[in-house]
């Protein structure tokens, strides 16, 4: 992989976080919408940050190996 796929993957990521951050506002404001429904979002936004740390990290590591 090289740094620009990295890159390229981690502004994906961060997109679908603010993405989820305005589906959480909007679900925040919405009586309708269940608790299971700001859960989901908020496991998304875990998982994207989970995923954008791991990116960083196989960066960092390719980095270290040239």
């Amino acid at each position: 992989m090289n740094a620009m796929t990295i890159a390229h993957m981690t502004g994906i990521l961060t997109s679908a976080i603010q993405a989820a951050d305005r589906l959480e506002l909007d679900a925040l404001k919405s009586p309708a919408l269940a608790d299971m429904d700001l859960d989901r979002i908020r496991d998304i936004k875990r998982d994207c940050s989970t995923c954008i740390n791991l990116l960083n990290l196989l960066d960092q590591f390719g980095r270290e190996r040239r």
